[in-house]
């Protein structure tokens, strides 16, 4: 037996690795999931992790580097989003688990100013989950609430007189930054040993940087849960120095608030939290850190709650209950189902259908009165993108549109109003970095040629932001309808394409709308063959076996030669 074998045992048994796969596939971020990997684990999934803990065991696991891709932010500039092989996350989200179980109450004396990422109360019971029925599995407590319970902190202080002053301030480039080395000592000091250290140093170096480059020693890969849960660890000792010294301090991942009665109180804590950060390799956003009074008109300072309403709950879909006569109204992430069990309110019947017509008539009365000149030849888009409050509220408005509207579908009533197409198309040219959330409100409308037409104009106008048109592309593929010239043009666009993630968006289309009996059919095969990128053939495998079955799962294998 090696010295390392009994503390990989603790991390790596076949159990804690069944711990860490349920919470990896509950996971949010659809597009940070590789669902190929996720296939072929689920048809044998006990083997295939006693496999992985063996491996691990015997000190042989090697990491992947990641798919990784460039994601927009409001300001124009990029995030690099990364998205982990299975095996990879499984392993990542492992580590994490052990560390969380260990540390849960430590972390859990933040959660009254602490409201990002927080862990979900079952993270306390470690692998006494996978003895329990009804266990959850979710690493985390849903967002919106924890959300809303910083937006609340905020504006209770907001509307206390007796407090003048605010700070806002963020960290620049925060997962990027991150220092693995300042990042292990303080794993260390949660009590992880060094040979996990080592193997986790190992892993975040091959998972570092961007798609184009590693940088060795720093960042962790974002979008994945086992990230956002180290960057909390990585500040737990900046929220123990701030609250220990009496400051009304409130944050959300690495967005901060704090309240005082004095502006020299604040300018001591910002320096406190500065000279902190710089010891660690990181800094303050500078643009986004200011220290101000608040103004006499306190309502107006408030910030805006989330809210958005979901689709028929589980349970009344179990019971066989009709949506028309039960249905729960929910708040949730169209990434993530763990919204289906956050229930707000029950309605049912004609209530639950007036309550939906009074959404959408409420969303579009706003947004069409907002949007009423963006026709007009000498209308200035800047007029609405620097609409601060508008940035703020534009992803909340879209879901409680979508979500009412997906609820009246299933009775077949939807209310899709044709004025607000140029509205949606307008969201997402001039709001790109939620282009997602715009589409899927497109794709309520099926097929139309004026979407179709504006989209397809948008494609080059966002050359320099793969992400877009993606989720462009990604509406396309849901709802368009193409000829077979158009297609034949697909394809040559799609061969000349740099983009890995543009090209799965290419090549999604040709999956949804070719005939397999074509031609080009056999051409597009061996076009995602010849593909340099692995994860595009994990990926595209992944989409065909929902059309084509399990049966055909090994032929789907050798079609892309994996």
């Amino acid at each position: 037996m090696s010295d390392t074998e009994p503390i990989y045992r603790k991390y790596f048994s076949s159990a804690n690795l069944r711990l860490a796969w349920e919470r990896v596939i509950r996971s949010n971020g659809r597009d940070i999931k590789d669902f190929f990997g996720i296939k072929i684990y689920s048809s044998n999934l006990d083997k295939n992790l006693e496999r992985l803990s063996e491996t691990l065991i015997k000190g042989d696991f090697k990491p992947k580097r990641p798919f990784k891709y460039y994601e927009p932010k409001a300001s124009k500039t990029h995030r690099t989003k990364s998205v982990l092989y299975i095996e990879d996350a499984i392993v990542y989200q492992a580590i994490a688990n052990i560390v969380a179980t260990a540390n849960y109450k430590r972390l859990a004396d933040n959660n009254n100013f602490v409201f990002g990422s927080v862990l979900h109360p079952e993270v306390e019971k470690g692998i006494e989950l996978l003895n329990n029925p009804d266990a959850e599995f979710y690493f985390f407590e849903y967002y919106i609430p924890l959300y809303n319970k910083f937006i609340n902190s905020v504006n209770i202080e907001i509307g206390n007189t007796n407090i003048r002053f605010k700070l806002e301030t963020d960290i620049t480039g925060f997962f990027d930054s991150i220092p693995h080395s300042k990042l292990l000592m303080t794993l260390n000091k949660f009590g992880c040993e060094p040979e996990i250290l080592d193997l986790l140093q190992n892993c975040l170096n091959v998972y570092s940087g961007t798609r184009d480059s590693i940088t060795p020693g720093v960042g962790i890969p974002q979008g994945v849960a086992a990230s956002f849960f180290l960057a909390n660890v990585f500040l737990n000792e900046l929220d123990y120095i701030i609250s220990q010294n009496g400051y009304t301090y409130y944050r959300y991942m690495d967005d901060v608030r704090i309240y005082e009665e004095t502006e020299e109180k604040l300018t001591e804590v910002l320096v406190l939290i500065d000279n902190f950060l710089k010891g660690r390799a990181l800094s303050l956003n500078t643009k986004k850190t200011s220290i101000e009074e608040i103004g006499a008109d306190r309502e107006s300072e408030k910030l805006p709650l989330l809210a958005g309403y979901g689709e028929m709950s589980d349970k009344s879909a179990e019971a066989g209950t009709d949506v028309s006569q039960h249905a729960y109204v929910t708040e949730q992430s169209p990434d993530n189902d763990q919204g289906n069990r956050y229930v707000i309110k029950t309605i049912a019947g004609g209530e639950l259908i007036a309550f939906c017509r009074n959404e959408i008539a409420e969303v579009e009365k706003m947004m069409l009165e907002k949007f009423a000149d963006i026709s007009k030849s000498d209308f200035n888009p800047r007029t609405l993108v620097n609409d601060d409050e508008l940035k703020k509220q534009i992803v909340n408005i879209a879901y409680r549109w979508r979500n009412a509207n997906s609820i009246l579908k299933e009775i077949g009533a939807p209310l899709l109003n044709q004025d607000m197409i140029p509205v949606w198309l307008f969201c997402v040219e001039h709001f790109f970095w939620k282009a997602n959330h715009f589409c899927w409100n497109l794709n309520q409308y099926g097929a139309n040629s004026t979407i179709s037409a504006k989209l397809k104009d948008l494609l080059p106008k966002f050359k320099d932001y793969e992400w877009v048109r993606y989720q462009i592309l990604s509406n396309m593929a849901t709802v368009q309808n193409f000829t077979p010239s158009e297609l034949k043009e697909i394809f040559r666009k799609t061969k000349e394409e740099p983009s890995g993630l543009v090209r799965i968006g290419y090549y999604i289309i040709l999956l949804k709308h070719l005939n397999p009996k074509h031609q080009l059919f056999a051409s597009f095969r061996q076009a995602i063959r010849d593909d340099k990128e692995h994860y595009i053939k994990n990926r595209l495998s992944g989409f065909i076996t929902q059309d084509y079955g399990n049966e055909n799962f090994e032929e789907i294998k050798y079609w892309f030669g994996l």
